[in-house]
């Protein structure tokens, strides 16, 4: 219920914006004619991964199938925006975020008082250097549209790469540098003295991020890369 209604304050505020910004008269119209700009981010985001487990080993060790929790988290960066064309620009980011999503491992009982589900936590806090292509449509009064493409390095600082693992200790490890591939949309609104954007975007990573050991946790996987949908709020 506090999820649905934080949507619903954000998507109120947005319907705002975008009334003023529609409305009104063409504020700040050689804007988009600066070569150079520079702006901030806040940003929420939701993590997952993206897994393959070996054919033969959802019976090994009495394991029975594996799943992906998601939850929510939170991030800030800073930017600096290059115009290319008319409708190019290109954005480069330094960001912070946190996020986290958990492996629950599920067994069959042995006991009736041995937990049958082990949760391996996997939090992150992501340094983030996102380079991306944004094409933009033709500005209507106070708004205009833009598709993004493009990659992100991450470095995760809190990777377990060093951390001791056993068959009793729930450890899945991951690299801590990453590279994924970005697509995503948004929305300009202008006002007198700023550029106000919300954006939408979903990050893959490239290639299998998953660190091997001989533990069930990893052994069971065949490769593991992670996934991020983030909105943001970006100023400029």
């Amino acid at each position: 219920m506090l999820n649905i209604h934080r949507i619903k304050i954000t998507l109120t505020c947005l319907l705002i914006g975008l009334g003023m910004a529609v409305n009104a008269q063409q504020l700040n119209p050689l804007y988009d004619l600066r070569p150079i700009r520079f702006g901030f981010a806040i940003m929420g985001n939701t993590a997952k991964l993206k897994y393959t487990v070996k054919d033969n080993n959802l019976n090994y060790d009495s394991l029975k199938a594996i799943e992906s929790v998601y939850y929510p988290g939170f991030g800030l960066g800073g930017l600096v925006n290059f115009r290319l064309a008319d409708h190019w620009d290109l954005k480069a980011m330094v960001n912070i975020q946190f996020a986290r999503r958990d492996m629950n491992y599920h067994f069959t009982q042995k006991a009736v008082n041995e937990p049958n589900t082990r949760v391996v936590e996997m939090e992150a806090t992501y340094m983030e250097l996102p380079l991306t292509f944004e094409y933009k449509s033709k500005r209507h009064k106070n708004s205009r549209f833009y598709l993004l493409g493009g990659i992100t390095y991450r470095f995760d600082f809190t990777s377990d790469e060093q951390t001791d693992r056993s068959d009793t200790k729930p450890i899945l490890a991951l690299y801590p540098n990453t590279f994924s591939y970005d697509v995503g949309f948004g929305f300009d609104f202008y006002y007198e003295f700023f550029k106000f954007s919300p954006e939408l975007k979903l990050s893959n990573g490239l290639g299998n991020q998953l660190m091997p050991d001989n533990f069930i946790y990893a052994s069971s996987l065949e490769r593991v890369s992670p996934k991020l949908l983030q909105f943001s709020l970006i100023f400029q």
